[in-house]
Protein backbone atom coordinates (compact mmCIF):
# COMPACT_ATOMS: atom_id res chain seq x y z
CA UNK A 1 0.00 0.00 0.00
CA UNK A 2 0.96 3.77 -0.45
CA UNK A 3 3.22 5.32 -3.31
CA UNK A 4 5.80 4.25 -5.24
CA UNK A 5 7.89 6.52 -7.64
CA UNK A 6 10.96 6.48 -9.73
CA UNK A 7 13.10 9.23 -11.52
CA UNK A 8 14.98 9.11 -14.33
CA UNK A 9 17.60 11.38 -16.45
CA UNK A 10 18.65 12.25 -19.87
CA UNK A 11 21.00 14.84 -20.74
CA UNK A 12 19.22 17.25 -23.66
CA UNK A 13 22.36 19.05 -23.91
CA UNK A 14 22.54 20.71 -27.18
CA UNK A 15 26.11 20.82 -29.20
CA UNK A 16 28.00 23.69 -29.74
CA UNK A 17 26.62 25.85 -32.74
CA UNK A 18 22.90 25.56 -32.36
CA UNK A 19 21.03 28.50 -32.11
CA UNK A 20 19.44 29.70 -28.78
CA UNK A 21 16.15 31.22 -28.17
CA UNK A 22 14.61 34.27 -25.60
CA UNK A 23 16.14 37.09 -26.77
CA UNK A 24 15.90 39.18 -30.33
CA UNK A 25 19.13 40.45 -30.04
CA UNK A 26 21.21 38.00 -30.65
CA UNK A 27 23.26 37.70 -34.10
CA UNK A 28 24.70 34.14 -33.86
CA UNK A 29 24.37 30.58 -32.65
CA UNK A 30 25.82 29.49 -29.35
CA UNK A 31 29.76 29.11 -28.84
CA UNK A 32 29.77 26.84 -25.98
CA UNK A 33 28.73 25.00 -22.89
CA UNK A 34 28.58 26.93 -19.14
CA UNK A 35 26.40 23.66 -17.73
CA UNK A 36 23.87 20.88 -19.16
CA UNK A 37 20.72 21.13 -19.48
CA UNK A 38 18.27 17.83 -18.89
CA UNK A 39 15.36 16.33 -19.02
CA UNK A 40 13.57 14.89 -15.18
CA UNK A 41 10.68 12.20 -15.45
CA UNK A 42 9.28 11.71 -12.55
CA UNK A 43 6.43 8.72 -12.24
CA UNK A 44 3.96 8.49 -8.87
CA UNK A 45 1.94 5.33 -9.09
CA UNK A 46 -0.81 4.86 -6.15
CA UNK A 47 -1.90 1.90 -4.44
CA UNK A 48 -5.08 1.35 -7.02
CA UNK A 49 -1.97 1.38 -9.71
CA UNK A 50 -3.01 4.15 -11.31
CA UNK A 51 -0.20 6.16 -12.68
CA UNK A 52 0.78 9.88 -13.84
CA UNK A 53 3.95 11.48 -14.62
CA UNK A 54 6.14 14.54 -14.31
CA UNK A 55 8.17 16.07 -17.40
CA UNK A 56 10.83 19.08 -16.11
CA UNK A 57 12.97 19.99 -19.73
CA UNK A 58 15.31 22.73 -19.47
CA UNK A 59 14.07 24.94 -22.66
CA UNK A 60 12.47 27.69 -22.90
CA UNK A 61 8.56 25.95 -24.35
CA UNK A 62 7.48 23.26 -26.35
CA UNK A 63 5.27 23.98 -29.35
CA UNK A 64 2.02 22.42 -29.65
CA UNK A 65 3.11 19.98 -32.25
CA UNK A 66 5.96 18.72 -30.25
CA UNK A 67 3.47 18.33 -26.67
CA UNK A 68 1.23 15.79 -29.21
CA UNK A 69 4.37 13.95 -29.92
CA UNK A 70 6.15 13.46 -26.13
CA UNK A 71 2.18 12.54 -24.98
CA UNK A 72 1.83 9.83 -27.81
CA UNK A 73 5.10 8.42 -27.35
CA UNK A 74 4.95 8.26 -23.41
CA UNK A 75 1.43 7.37 -24.26
CA UNK A 76 2.41 4.26 -26.51
CA UNK A 77 4.98 3.47 -24.19
CA UNK A 78 4.07 3.05 -20.94
CA UNK A 79 0.10 3.66 -20.76
CA UNK A 80 0.07 7.36 -18.84
CA UNK A 81 -2.49 8.78 -20.19
CA UNK A 82 -1.96 12.81 -21.83
CA UNK A 83 -4.31 14.19 -18.92
CA UNK A 84 -1.64 12.62 -16.31
CA UNK A 85 1.74 13.61 -18.17
CA UNK A 86 2.15 17.37 -17.12
CA UNK A 87 5.11 18.44 -19.68
CA UNK A 88 6.94 21.89 -17.81
CA UNK A 89 9.81 24.01 -19.16
CA UNK A 90 11.64 26.05 -16.83
CA UNK A 91 11.87 28.66 -19.71
CA UNK A 92 15.60 29.72 -19.32
CA UNK A 93 16.66 32.09 -21.93
CA UNK A 94 19.84 30.16 -22.71
CA UNK A 95 18.73 27.09 -24.35
CA UNK A 96 18.15 26.10 -27.70
CA UNK A 97 15.72 27.55 -30.18
CA UNK A 98 12.47 25.29 -30.28
CA UNK A 99 9.99 27.03 -32.96
CA UNK A 100 8.08 28.21 -30.50
CA UNK A 101 9.02 31.49 -30.80
CA UNK A 102 9.02 33.03 -34.52
CA UNK A 103 12.16 32.19 -36.50
CA UNK A 104 14.74 33.46 -37.08
CA UNK A 105 13.91 36.60 -35.21
CA UNK A 106 14.70 34.72 -32.00
CA UNK A 107 16.99 31.96 -33.53
CA UNK A 108 16.67 29.43 -35.90
CA UNK A 109 15.82 25.86 -34.85
CA UNK A 110 17.85 22.80 -35.43
CA UNK A 111 15.70 20.07 -36.60
CA UNK A 112 18.39 17.23 -35.53
CA UNK A 113 18.94 18.30 -31.79
CA UNK A 114 14.87 18.90 -31.02
CA UNK A 115 14.19 15.17 -32.36
CA UNK A 116 16.83 13.84 -30.64
CA UNK A 117 16.04 15.93 -27.12
CA UNK A 118 12.00 14.91 -27.26
CA UNK A 119 12.99 11.42 -27.84
CA UNK A 120 15.68 11.37 -25.03
CA UNK A 121 12.66 13.08 -22.69
CA UNK A 122 10.08 10.70 -23.71
CA UNK A 123 12.41 7.95 -22.90
CA UNK A 124 13.37 9.40 -19.76
CA UNK A 125 9.77 8.94 -18.43
CA UNK A 126 9.62 5.16 -19.96
CA UNK A 127 12.60 4.40 -18.02
CA UNK A 128 10.64 6.07 -14.75
CA UNK A 129 7.81 3.84 -15.47
CA UNK A 130 9.44 0.52 -15.09
CA UNK A 131 11.21 0.08 -12.08
CA UNK A 132 8.94 2.01 -8.71
CA UNK A 133 10.11 2.46 -5.83
CA UNK A 134 8.14 2.16 -2.35
CA UNK A 135 7.93 6.49 -1.18
CA UNK A 136 6.19 8.59 1.45
CA UNK A 137 4.94 12.00 -0.39
CA UNK A 138 5.06 15.04 1.26
CA UNK A 139 4.29 18.61 0.63
CA UNK A 140 5.56 21.70 2.29
CA UNK A 141 5.96 25.67 1.23
CA UNK A 142 8.34 28.53 2.12
CA UNK A 143 8.67 32.32 0.51
CA UNK A 144 11.70 33.08 -1.34
CA UNK A 145 12.64 36.84 -2.83
CA UNK A 146 14.87 36.61 -5.91
CA UNK A 147 11.98 37.83 -8.63
CA UNK A 148 10.60 41.44 -8.72
CA UNK A 149 7.37 42.42 -11.15
CA UNK A 150 9.20 43.55 -13.99
CA UNK A 151 6.02 46.20 -15.49
CA UNK A 152 7.66 49.49 -14.49
CA UNK A 153 6.14 52.42 -15.54
CA UNK A 154 8.44 55.81 -16.69
CA UNK A 155 7.84 58.92 -15.87
CA UNK A 156 5.92 59.59 -18.80
CA UNK A 157 3.52 56.65 -17.70
CA UNK A 158 4.54 53.64 -20.47
CA UNK A 159 5.05 50.46 -19.24
CA UNK A 160 8.61 48.89 -19.84
CA UNK A 161 10.71 45.76 -18.67
CA UNK A 162 12.49 47.19 -15.55
CA UNK A 163 11.84 46.73 -12.17
CA UNK A 164 7.98 47.49 -10.46
CA UNK A 165 8.81 46.75 -6.50
CA UNK A 166 4.85 47.62 -6.04
CA UNK A 167 3.57 45.52 -8.38
CA UNK A 168 2.85 41.44 -7.99
CA UNK A 169 5.03 38.59 -7.38
CA UNK A 170 4.42 35.18 -5.95
CA UNK A 171 7.02 34.58 -3.76
CA UNK A 172 5.74 31.15 -2.44
CA UNK A 173 8.02 27.91 -3.06
CA UNK A 174 5.72 24.90 -3.40
CA UNK A 175 7.74 21.87 -2.46
CA UNK A 176 6.61 18.15 -2.87
CA UNK A 177 8.94 15.38 -0.91
CA UNK A 178 9.04 11.80 -1.92
CA UNK A 179 10.88 10.28 1.15
CA UNK A 180 12.96 6.05 0.90
CA UNK A 181 11.38 4.08 3.29
CA UNK A 182 14.59 4.67 5.52
CA UNK A 183 13.21 8.53 6.00
CA UNK A 184 15.29 10.19 3.84
CA UNK A 185 14.64 12.12 0.63
CA UNK A 186 15.32 11.04 -2.53
CA UNK A 187 13.43 13.01 -5.04
CA UNK A 188 12.57 16.53 -3.91
CA UNK A 189 10.15 18.67 -6.81
CA UNK A 190 9.84 22.47 -6.62
CA UNK A 191 8.04 25.29 -8.30
CA UNK A 192 9.11 29.17 -8.24
CA UNK A 193 8.04 31.97 -10.60
CA UNK A 194 10.52 34.16 -12.29
CA UNK A 195 11.82 34.12 -15.62
CA UNK A 196 14.97 32.59 -15.66
CA UNK A 197 16.51 35.66 -16.92
CA UNK A 198 19.72 36.42 -15.43
CA UNK A 199 21.64 35.96 -18.28
CA UNK A 200 20.97 38.42 -21.06
CA UNK A 201 21.04 38.63 -24.76
CA UNK A 202 24.82 39.08 -24.50
CA UNK A 203 25.61 35.51 -23.13
CA UNK A 204 26.00 32.70 -25.86
CA UNK A 205 26.55 29.49 -23.80
CA UNK A 206 24.10 26.89 -22.82
CA UNK A 207 22.98 26.99 -19.53
CA UNK A 208 20.50 26.42 -16.73
CA UNK A 209 20.27 29.69 -15.62
CA UNK A 210 19.70 30.19 -12.07
CA UNK A 211 17.51 26.82 -11.93
CA UNK A 212 20.49 25.01 -12.66
CA UNK A 213 22.40 26.60 -9.71
CA UNK A 214 19.17 25.74 -7.43
CA UNK A 215 18.96 22.19 -8.27
CA UNK A 216 22.42 21.29 -7.91
CA UNK A 217 22.38 23.20 -4.10
CA UNK A 218 19.42 20.99 -3.35
CA UNK A 219 20.66 18.37 -4.92
CA UNK A 220 24.28 18.48 -3.03
CA UNK A 221 22.28 19.48 0.58
CA UNK A 222 19.95 16.02 0.69
CA UNK A 223 22.12 13.93 -1.69
CA UNK A 224 19.22 13.51 -3.69
CA UNK A 225 17.69 14.47 -6.52
CA UNK A 226 16.17 17.78 -7.42
CA UNK A 227 12.98 18.49 -9.83
CA UNK A 228 12.05 21.71 -11.14
CA UNK A 229 8.73 23.25 -12.44
CA UNK A 230 8.36 26.68 -13.53
CA UNK A 231 5.34 28.42 -12.05
CA UNK A 232 3.49 31.89 -13.35
CA UNK A 233 5.75 33.87 -13.56
CA UNK A 234 4.65 35.96 -16.88
CA UNK A 235 5.24 39.50 -15.74
CA UNK A 236 8.56 38.23 -13.02
CA UNK A 237 12.29 38.95 -13.63
CA UNK A 238 14.99 38.27 -11.32
CA UNK A 239 15.55 41.24 -9.30
CA UNK A 240 19.37 41.23 -10.63
CA UNK A 241 20.56 40.18 -13.41
CA UNK A 242 23.63 39.91 -15.96
CA UNK A 243 26.33 37.03 -14.90
CA UNK A 244 26.91 33.32 -13.71
CA UNK A 245 27.61 34.45 -10.55
CA UNK A 246 24.63 36.35 -9.87
CA UNK A 247 22.60 33.77 -11.44
CA UNK A 248 24.38 31.44 -8.51
CA UNK A 249 24.04 33.40 -5.91
CA UNK A 250 19.84 33.55 -6.73
CA UNK A 251 19.95 30.14 -7.58
CA UNK A 252 21.20 29.10 -3.74
CA UNK A 253 19.02 32.04 -2.04
CA UNK A 254 16.15 30.08 -3.95
CA UNK A 255 17.21 26.53 -2.80
CA UNK A 256 17.62 27.61 0.86
CA UNK A 257 13.98 28.23 0.98
CA UNK A 258 13.58 25.10 -0.82
CA UNK A 259 15.47 23.31 1.64
CA UNK A 260 13.15 25.13 4.31
CA UNK A 261 10.04 23.84 2.71
CA UNK A 262 11.04 20.46 2.49
CA UNK A 263 12.75 19.78 6.04
CA UNK A 264 8.99 21.08 7.44
CA UNK A 265 6.96 19.04 4.97
CA UNK A 266 3.81 17.31 5.92
CA UNK A 267 2.68 13.53 4.66
CA UNK A 268 0.11 13.79 1.86
CA UNK A 269 -1.95 11.18 2.81
CA UNK A 270 -4.45 10.88 0.27
CA UNK A 271 -4.03 8.89 -2.65
CA UNK A 272 -6.42 10.14 -4.92
CA UNK A 273 -4.67 10.61 -8.65
CA UNK A 274 -7.13 12.87 -11.08
CA UNK A 275 -6.02 14.29 -14.41
CA UNK A 276 -8.33 16.61 -16.67
CA UNK A 277 -6.56 18.44 -20.06
CA UNK A 278 -8.47 20.32 -22.58
CA UNK A 279 -8.07 22.56 -24.86
CA UNK A 280 -9.84 25.49 -24.67
CA UNK A 281 -10.00 28.51 -27.42
CA UNK A 282 -9.22 32.06 -26.16
CA UNK A 283 -10.63 34.83 -28.33
CA UNK A 284 -8.32 37.36 -30.24
CA UNK A 285 -8.57 40.96 -30.59
CA UNK A 286 -8.88 42.38 -33.47
CA UNK A 287 -6.48 43.56 -35.98
CA UNK A 288 -5.39 47.46 -36.61
CA UNK A 289 -6.19 48.94 -39.86
CA UNK A 290 -5.35 47.66 -42.96
CA UNK A 291 -4.03 51.26 -43.57
CA UNK A 292 -2.19 51.44 -40.28
CA UNK A 293 -0.30 48.26 -40.60
CA UNK A 294 1.15 49.37 -44.34
CA UNK A 295 2.75 52.72 -42.23
CA UNK A 296 3.96 50.44 -39.39
CA UNK A 297 5.86 47.80 -42.10
CA UNK A 298 6.97 51.11 -43.75
CA UNK A 299 7.95 52.36 -40.50
CA UNK A 300 9.83 49.08 -39.12
CA UNK A 301 11.34 48.19 -42.39
CA UNK A 302 13.11 51.95 -42.48
CA UNK A 303 14.39 51.97 -39.14
CA UNK A 304 15.61 48.13 -39.44
CA UNK A 305 17.69 49.54 -42.63
CA UNK A 306 18.59 52.48 -40.63
CA UNK A 307 19.50 50.13 -37.55
CA UNK A 308 21.75 48.06 -39.96
CA UNK A 309 23.72 50.14 -41.44
CA UNK A 310 24.87 51.87 -37.78
CA UNK A 311 25.50 48.19 -36.43
CA UNK A 312 23.31 47.95 -34.15
CA UNK A 313 22.00 44.26 -35.50
CA UNK A 314 19.82 43.29 -32.76
CA UNK A 315 17.58 46.22 -33.18
CA UNK A 316 17.88 45.85 -36.80
CA UNK A 317 15.87 41.82 -36.20
CA UNK A 318 13.41 43.09 -33.88
CA UNK A 319 11.87 46.11 -36.49
CA UNK A 320 12.60 43.56 -39.19
CA UNK A 321 9.96 41.19 -37.10
CA UNK A 322 7.49 43.54 -36.67
CA UNK A 323 7.35 44.26 -40.00
CA UNK A 324 7.14 41.06 -41.48
CA UNK A 325 4.45 40.44 -38.47
CA UNK A 326 2.39 43.62 -40.27
CA UNK A 327 2.54 42.07 -43.77
CA UNK A 328 1.40 38.66 -42.72
CA UNK A 329 -1.68 40.28 -41.01
CA UNK A 330 -2.30 42.01 -44.51
CA UNK A 331 -2.14 38.79 -45.85
CA UNK A 332 -4.68 36.89 -43.96
CA UNK A 333 -7.00 40.14 -44.07
CA UNK A 334 -6.71 39.68 -47.71
CA UNK A 335 -7.66 36.40 -47.82
CA UNK A 336 -10.09 36.88 -45.07
CA UNK A 337 -8.20 34.12 -43.16
CA UNK A 338 -7.49 35.64 -39.54
CA UNK A 339 -8.02 33.80 -36.98
CA UNK A 340 -10.72 34.39 -34.43
CA UNK A 341 -9.51 32.00 -31.74
CA UNK A 342 -6.17 30.49 -30.36
CA UNK A 343 -6.17 26.88 -28.83
CA UNK A 344 -4.32 26.68 -25.40
CA UNK A 345 -3.51 23.50 -23.45
CA UNK A 346 -5.24 23.68 -19.87
CA UNK A 347 -4.80 20.97 -17.02
CA UNK A 348 -5.64 20.06 -13.34
CA UNK A 349 -3.70 16.97 -12.04
CA UNK A 350 -4.44 16.53 -8.73
CA UNK A 351 -1.99 13.84 -6.51
CA UNK A 352 -3.01 13.00 -3.05
CA UNK A 353 -3.99 16.32 -1.84
CA UNK A 354 -1.85 18.32 -3.87
CA UNK A 355 -3.11 19.56 -7.30
CA UNK A 356 -0.90 21.40 -10.18
CA UNK A 357 -2.97 23.94 -12.11
CA UNK A 358 -1.31 24.35 -15.62
CA UNK A 359 -1.54 26.27 -18.93
CA UNK A 360 0.24 26.66 -21.97
CA UNK A 361 1.32 30.40 -21.16
CA UNK A 362 3.25 32.55 -19.96
CA UNK A 363 0.91 33.28 -17.29
CA UNK A 364 0.89 36.54 -14.95
CA UNK A 365 1.68 36.18 -11.39
CA UNK A 366 -1.80 37.28 -10.68
CA UNK A 367 -3.59 34.52 -12.34
CA UNK A 368 -1.68 31.94 -10.64
CA UNK A 369 -2.32 33.66 -6.97
CA UNK A 370 -6.22 33.88 -7.50
CA UNK A 371 -6.00 30.47 -8.93
CA UNK A 372 -3.87 29.31 -5.22
CA UNK A 373 -6.13 31.40 -3.17
CA UNK A 374 -9.85 30.18 -4.67
CA UNK A 375 -8.61 26.94 -5.08
CA UNK A 376 -10.90 23.69 -2.84
CA UNK A 377 -8.40 22.02 -2.17
CA UNK A 378 -5.42 21.94 0.56
CA UNK A 379 -2.55 22.90 -1.66
CA UNK A 380 -2.94 24.00 -5.14
CA UNK A 381 0.18 24.86 -7.51
CA UNK A 382 -0.27 27.11 -10.51
CA UNK A 383 2.40 26.44 -12.94
CA UNK A 384 3.11 28.08 -16.49
CA UNK A 385 4.80 26.85 -19.72
CA UNK A 386 3.29 23.63 -19.36
CA UNK A 387 1.98 21.94 -22.40
CA UNK A 388 2.85 23.70 -24.81
CA UNK A 389 2.80 27.74 -24.83
CA UNK A 390 1.22 30.21 -26.80
CA UNK A 391 2.93 33.39 -25.57
CA UNK A 392 1.76 35.51 -22.68
CA UNK A 393 -1.41 35.30 -20.68
CA UNK A 394 -1.69 38.54 -19.25
CA UNK A 395 -4.37 40.46 -16.44
CA UNK A 396 -7.08 41.66 -18.32
CA UNK A 397 -6.35 45.26 -16.43
CA UNK A 398 -2.55 45.00 -18.23
CA UNK A 399 -4.28 45.93 -21.94
CA UNK A 400 -4.96 49.51 -20.59
CA UNK A 401 -1.47 49.46 -19.11
CA UNK A 402 0.19 48.60 -22.67
CA UNK A 403 3.69 47.44 -22.70
CA UNK A 404 5.90 44.64 -24.19
CA UNK A 405 3.99 40.76 -23.05
CA UNK A 406 0.81 42.80 -24.76
CA UNK A 407 1.39 45.05 -27.46
CA UNK A 408 5.23 43.25 -28.53
CA UNK A 409 5.71 39.77 -27.50
CA UNK A 410 3.00 37.74 -29.47
CA UNK A 411 4.34 38.81 -32.78
CA UNK A 412 7.94 36.81 -31.43
CA UNK A 413 5.77 33.75 -31.04
CA UNK A 414 4.65 34.25 -34.74
CA UNK A 415 0.97 35.07 -33.67
CA UNK A 416 -1.02 37.36 -35.65
CA UNK A 417 -3.42 38.49 -33.36
CA UNK A 418 -3.11 39.01 -29.72
CA UNK A 419 -5.19 37.72 -27.27
CA UNK A 420 -8.63 39.53 -25.92
CA UNK A 421 -8.39 40.81 -21.86
CA UNK A 422 -10.91 37.62 -21.75
CA UNK A 423 -8.86 35.05 -21.75
CA UNK A 424 -7.66 35.62 -17.89
CA UNK A 425 -11.11 35.17 -16.90
CA UNK A 426 -12.08 32.06 -19.79
CA UNK A 427 -8.62 29.86 -18.17
CA UNK A 428 -8.48 31.21 -14.44
CA UNK A 429 -12.50 29.91 -14.78
CA UNK A 430 -11.61 26.40 -16.18
CA UNK A 431 -9.25 25.76 -14.22
CA UNK A 432 -10.84 26.55 -10.71
CA UNK A 433 -14.43 24.25 -12.43
CA UNK A 434 -11.34 21.58 -12.71
CA UNK A 435 -10.23 21.61 -9.35
CA UNK A 436 -13.75 21.62 -7.83
CA UNK A 437 -14.86 18.56 -9.78
CA UNK A 438 -11.22 17.05 -8.98
CA UNK A 439 -11.72 17.53 -5.18
CA UNK A 440 -15.03 15.16 -5.61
Amino acid sequence: MGWKAYLDLASITPPVGVWLTGYAARTKPCTGIHDPLCARALVLENSRGERAALLSLDLIALTTEQVNRLRRLVQDWTGIPPQNLLINCSHTHSAPAVGELAAPWMGIPDAAYLDIALRKAATAVKSASEEPLDVQVKFGSAECHIGINRRQRTSEGKIVLGKNPEGSVDPRVDVLVLEKPDGDPWVIVFSYACHPVVLGDDNYLISADYVGYACEAVERFFNAWAFFLQGCGGNINPRERGTFDIAEKLGRELAVSVIQAALNAEPVDDETMVGVAQTLRLPLLPPPSAKALRQWRKENLERAKTAEEEGRQGEARWRRCEAEWAAKVLTAMRDNSLPTHEPINAQVLRIGDVAFAALASETFSEIGLTVRKQSPLPHTVPVAYTNGCIGYLPTASAYDEGGYEVETAFKFYGRLLMLAPDSERLTGDWLLRQLHRCRR
